[in-house]
């Protein structure tokens, strides 16, 4: 590592601001930059000033939302101006004009005043465009295949002609189970799997595209493919509305319209996808030209080789949303590390990092040719992928060559979780180039950086941010590789602060909440282990306390009040549902607790392969989990205003509180349950402890790390909670002990053990149980790295919105650290460096917050927006 002063990384961070006009920039709509396809009655604004002003700060704001431009160049917002408010908001802040209509496109601008009642300027205009609001605006349909054909990828296409050349052209399209659409051969959007999975009986999501460059005057096609997806089904919804510049407009949409152009369906090259299995794709079956205009198809062949007319569906019943999340894209490419035969004829690619997508194939050969793809995590002894951890889930792709020359290929509506990708059937010995791996997720962007002296921590770091990467697949899936890959609450409830950290996840988990809404019991309260609903049980265990947790964090990074209110009767009602299975304060009811410790701490032959807990009861975990919802629920009534529920859940923690401490307290060893890790820290953590029993608590707890020569003994929630509580207790030096160790159980022994992702046990397993080694649910060390040894964190107070704090730590281990934070007020920063006893730190403190600044052997210090630099003098030799 290349060792600098402080004062060039504090240059380095002000880049070339310095000088810029201070009008508001980076104005977002729904968190996106001139987003298509709004469909929320109020749409939310957000703007930043960019400024190195010293405490500079906004006291007031002006929005203007015009139907032009042009109207907005004169500063008339006849849609909406908002006039001079005094208000600090800046994040979030609802629309509130006029109704907006189906399709209205807005156009919008914001000026700000300083403290000092200082007028900043107007920003740069930019605009948002409504989606359709009304079920009635959709006037296409469902279609879908004739009956009895096969369950294969289907190929719709509708031609139609333009008189005039296109001034205006939207389309609203989508598909069941993944879709992809064209428009004169050009792809739409960049999506992939689109749309994102939901409980398609309570949502359904489309896209809206800008269809108007890819028209011209006289014959266009529209086209779509659609593949099985989690819905095992093909159907299209899709509906194109062009407007001319001869004054005509035309509509293509799907459906039984008489006036609408026709559409036709068939069977193409893809004979079948499986988002497990692979996909199977027969080049020589390609269809040329098909989604172009002119396209003459061949006569004859059998039914399934022709176009036919599709039939209108029915729909799966639930309501059509405007996609509110990024969609799944190629975010980058990876190169094969080295291609080796393992047999004869059978090569294996080794692309050196586990991550999840698909591979883009280059190959030439005869006409007929089978090349076989089977992908893996991990290697058998003769060097042939180990395909046994992924259960029932094939992960197995099929090319047939047509002979052409070239050929180039990769699938669309599968995805994998592999590091090597074996090879059979290739026509002669596979380049070096042959294969390339894409890496594929939701575009989710990349938000915090973390860098540290300690160079197994800065691995520890990028091993999560690669698990991490392979899991955002419109959901928080727990792992992409077996026949799994959902969204687990009880691995959120441990991992939700490590995504907000390390991605700009406010659109993808705000979704995800609605998903755990959507699959709520509508009679009971009571929510699923899964959402979407794909596995688990119902009642989810109460860890799940995710679902509360979520929009907890997304208030608290992004000031986002509106998935609190969304939510808040589904989170009331669940947290209710746990008290109807409570008796005196006490939840019994447990699946996994804390959830697959060391597998000497396990309950062997347990569900999962022996992942239960043998050590830490599991209403104990219940219970005290039950105590987390009740206080989060009362902090989220209280934010919302609901004062009523605010007391009644906070006396229902009391409650809790209590039961906990008479049923589990222990006063000969000084601790809760069983006493180990898990049991202690929970307690801890939580808040379950009386004031005046924490410091035996905290010795016991200590005492346990010795007893293990500090190697956890924790499971996938407890892991957290024990960094957390060491940390927090002024134990920092214990929390990086455990946190740096290299031998089992540890991170570092997985990265001793070649892993590049994390795994889901702490062992090194394979076969058909729970051996997963591309798994989130153990990445929560993700977040300490910034809070605790970056010493960065947002402050946790009620109301605390746009504070934050400081806090580098006095570690003899770590010489140096720095992390960033990207934040809809500006970017949040902290670079710290030791020098014998002498600690210098800078912080960068966002435009429009402060923040505390806790340096060692010092009092707090409040600070304004800005750079600012400390130095604190050490006690010690």
């Amino acid at each position: 590592m290349i060792v600098r002063p402080c004062w060039v990384f504090c240059l380095l961070a002000l880049g070339t601001s310095l000088g810029a006009a201070p009008a508001p920039m980076d104005l977002r709509c729904e968190y996106a930059t001139d987003p298509l396809g709004i469909d929320l009655a109020a749409p939310r604004l957000s703007w930043r000033v960019e400024t190195e002003e010293a405490g500079a700060a906004q006291t007031a704001y002006r929005v203007l939302v015009a139907s032009s431009l042009e109207r907005l160049s004169r500063d008339e917002g006849d849609l909406w101006d908002s006039g001079r408010v005094m208000s600090p908001e800046c994040a979030n802040v609802a629309y509130a004009g006029i109704p907006l209509s189906s399709r209205q496109a807005c156009w919008w601008k914001v000026r700000a005043w300083g403290e000092q009642g200082n007028s900043i300027g107007f920003s740069a205009p930019h605009s948002f465009e409504m989606a359709l609001l009304r079920p009635d605006d959709w006037r296409a349909d469902w279609i879908g295949p004739p009956p009895a054909w096969p369950g294969r990828t289907l190929y719709f296409r509708s031609a139609f002609h333009l008189s005039a050349a296109p001034t205006r052209a939207r389309l609203y399209a989508t598909g069941l189970g993944y879709y992809e659409i064209f428009v004169n051969g050009r792809k739409q959007g960049e999506a992939v799997l689109d749309p994102a999975h939901t409980d398609v009986s309570k949502r359904v999501l489309y896209s809206t595209y800008d269809a108007k460059t890819s028209l011209q005057a006289g014959d266009n096609v529209v086209a779509a493919i659609v593949g099985t997806g989690w819905e095992d089904t093909h159907l299209l919804r899709a509906q194109l509305e062009i407007e001319c510049g001869d004054g005509s407009k035309v509509l293509v949409a799907t459906g039984k319209f008489q006036e609408l152009p026709e559409w036709q369906v068939a069977t193409g090259p893809i004979l079948s996808d499986s988002i497990y299995g692979g996909e199977f794709y027969d080049a020589r079956l390609e269809r040329k030209g098909w989604d172009l205009p002119g396209y003459a198809p061949a006569p004859g062949g059998d039914r399934l080789n022709q176009w036919v007319k599709p039939l209108v569906a029915r729909g799966p019943g639930g309501r059509m949303q405007a996609q509110p999340l990024e969609p799944i894209q190629v975010m980058g490419e990876i190169s094969s590390r080295r291609v080796t035969e393992a047999k004869p004829g059978v090569y294996v690619a080794d692309f050196g990092q586990n991550h999840a997508g698909w591979r883009r194939l280059r190959v030439r050969g005869p006409a007929g040719t089978k090349v076989i793809l089977r992908h893996a995590e991990l290697l058998n002894g003769d060097g042939t992928v180990d395909q046994s951890n992924l259960r029932i889930a094939e992960a197995t792709d099929r090319y047939v060559l047509n002979g052409g020359g070239l050929e180039t290929w990769s699938p669309r509506f599968t995805y994998h979780g592999y590091r090597y990708v074996q090879v059979e059937g290739w026509p002669g010995v596979p380049a070096p180039d042959a294969l390339t791996a894409m890496v594929i997720r939701s575009a989710v962007p990349e938000r915090g950086q973390f860098e540290c002296s300690d160079e197994l921590l800065n691995r520890i770091h990028r091993l999560v941010g690669w698990t991490e990467r392979s899991n955002l697949y419109g959901v928080p899936t727990d792992c992409p590789q077996r026949d799994e890959r959902m969204g687990w609450l009880n691995d959120l409830g441990a991992r939700s602060e490590e995504l907000v950290y390390n991605f700009e996840a406010e659109r993808f988990l705000e979704n995800f909440a609605r998903d755990i809404t959507d699959a709520q019991n509508p009679a009971t309260g009571a929510i699923t282990d899964t959402a979407p609903f794909e596995g688990g049980r119902e009642p989810a265990d109460p860890v799940s306390v995710s679902y509360l947790l979520i929009p907890t964090l997304l208030h608290q990074h992004y000031s986002d009040r509106r998935v609190l209110t969304d939510n808040y009767e589904g989170m009331r009602r669940w947290v209710d549902y746990l008290t109807s299975r409570s008796a005196d304060g006490l939840l019994p009811y447990s699946y996994y607790g804390d959830w697959a410790p060391p597998i000497g701490e396990a309950v062997a032959g347990s569900i999962g392969s022996g992942a239960v807990s043998a050590k830490t009861p599991g209403d104990l975990v219940s219970t005290a989990f039950y105590f987390y919802s009740a206080k989060l629920m009362s902090q989220i009534a209280s934010e919302t205003g609901h004062s009523g529920d605010q007391a009644a859940y906070s006396q229902l923690a009391d409650k809790i509180r209590a039961a906990f401490h008479r049923a589990y307290w222990h006063d000969q060893i000084g601790g809760y349950g069983s006493g180990n890790q898990a049991c202690n820290c929970l307690a801890l953590y939580m808040g379950l402890v009386p004031p005046e029993l924490r410091p035996r608590v905290v010795a016991s707890l200590l005492r346990e790390l010795e007893r293990t020569h500090f190697h956890l003994t924790t499971g996938n929630l407890c892991t957290k909670y024990l960094l957390e509580v060491l940390s927090a207790e002024g134990h920092l030096d214990a929390a990086l002990r455990v946190a740096t160790q290299t031998s089992y159980p540890s991170w570092g022994y997985m990265l001793d053990q070649g892993a590049t992702t994390l795994w889901e046990r702490w062992e090194q397993q394979t076969g058909g149980g729970m051996n997963s080694h591309n798994h989130a649910m153990l990445g929560s060390i993700g977040s300490w790295l910034y809070r605790w040894v970056a010493g960065l964190a947002l402050d946790e107070s009620p109301g605390a919105a746009r504070h934050f704090v400081f806090q580098p730590p006095a570690l003899a281990g770590i010489s140096q650290a720095r992390a960033s934070l990207p934040t809809l007020w500006g970017v949040a920063e902290i670079r710290w460096r030791r020098e014998g006893q002498i600690l210098d730190v800078v912080v960068r403190v966002p435009w429009n917050c402060t923040a505390t600044v806790r340096l060692p052997g010092q009092p707090p210090r409040e600070v304004a927006s800005g750079m600012h630099k400390f130095d604190a003098h050490l006690a010690g030799p």
